[in-house]
């Protein structure tokens, strides 16, 4: 699913402009094996959603960890382009590497390696890149145990994933997308990103690998302009409210609200809300929904950022949409779940369009 060849295709390249030029068995190897990879597919996955929950969402509170380990500056380190382009198969990260700031750190803990690379901070979310090299093979896609955090505000992050792949022997990069707590953007913030063990595939039988890699660097939020909205759309039961869009120089966010009735809440194990949205020329944006918090039973405050707005367009056409589902399953705990492949009842209800004229 994720590959070298969407990059590569979306580059014009003159063949007369270059010069040969000597390289080391190493980079030859490296640049062979990344060429004649297979395209990777999306492995199934099984999930689960507890009774309590109102959306996907999963609220974390990190706290903040410090520890020993070696820092240094990372320049020397090989990684293959600009990293998020490894990650934008569906045009998301398309214009991220141009306005991400370039951090290069590097911490090496029980013979692994952890570099952030690059880290853009949008007000609202942080999104941070890295490279991982490994004396040991962790499989094709690792996961990381860890949380950033922002230090010193009344926010918190609450929510963070990590997307993670296999670019050469024993070397592996990663994405983490993390969401703050807060209806409110900021300026800048310290932030912390503390990984606390690296666990590699099941299938390769190795053990977690243990450690403490501390990180900390200062970001200042990219530029923004935000679009006051206040327009909604609502069927029997249940409301969706667009407060505002915020503008960056990369993508924009939808800051959105959900009111769902008593009623429908005590009838549906699972109520998941999400908006898609399109221009006025027909391009729907690829987005990713950023979840939420709710100080009551029925309102809940969610957010989802989209790719960067097309400069030709004059308007956002957004649909709500509502999942409405039936869980299929009990846990050890007595919570409740629904496997992705459920026959259990479910609904979907599309609301009436809102239609918001750009500002320019």
């Amino acid at each position: 699913m994720k590959d070298i060849y969407n990059y590569l295709n979306d580059v014009e390249l003159d063949v007369n402009q270059f010069e040969e030029a000597d390289v080391s068995e190493f980079e030859k190897k490296k640049m062979k094996k990344e060429l004649l990879k297979k395209i990777r597919k999306a492995k199934p996955s099984r999930w689960k959603k507890a009774l309590t929950s109102a959306t996907i969402s999963i609220f974390l509170l990190s706290a903040t960890l410090f520890g020993l380990s070696l820092t240094t500056n990372a320049e020397e380190i090989p990684i293959l382009g600009n990293i998020f382009k490894f990650f934008n198969n569906d045009g998301f990260f398309e214009s991220y590497d141009e306005n991400a700031k370039s951090l290069t750190i590097t911490q090496e803990v029980n013979g692994v390696s952890v570099t952030v690379n690059e880290a853009i901070f949008d007000g609202k979310t942080l999104y941070i890149t890295y490279t991982i090299e490994s004396q040991l093979d962790l499989g094709e896609s690792p996961l990381i145990d860890g949380m950033p955090n922002i230090v010193g505000e009344d926010t918190f992050i609450h929510t963070a994933n990590h997307e993670m792949m296999k670019i050469d022997e024993n070397t592996y990069i990663g994405v983490t997308t993390a969401n703050l707590l807060s209806e409110e953007q900021i300026n800048q913030g310290t932030f912390e990103f503390v990984i606390e063990k690296i666990i590699p595939n099941l299938t390769y039988g190795t053990e977690p690998i243990m450690g403490n890699w501390n990180f900390q660097f200062k970001l200042v939020a990219t530029d923004n302009e935000v679009q006051l909205v206040d327009l909604h759309s609502e069927k029997t039961g249940i409301a969706i409210n667009i407060k505002k869009i915020t503008y960056t120089p990369m993508s924009f966010l939808i800051f959105y609200d959900e009111v769902i009735s008593k009623e429908i809440r005590d009838k549906w194990d699972f109520v998941s809300t999400y908006i898609e949205v399109k221009d006025n020329l027909g391009h729907v944006y690829k987005y990713k929904h950023n979840g939420g918090y709710s100080n009551s039973e029925t309102m809940l405050y969610l957010t989802s950022t989209f790719e960067k707005l097309n400069l030709e367009a004059t308007s956002l056409i957004i649909t709500p949409i509502v999942e409405l589902s039936q869980s299929d399953g009990t846990d050890e705990y007595g919570g409740v779940y629904r496997n992705e492949n459920s026959t259990a009842p479910i609904e979907t209800i599309k609301l009436q369009e809102i239609v918001v004229k750009i500002n320019k």
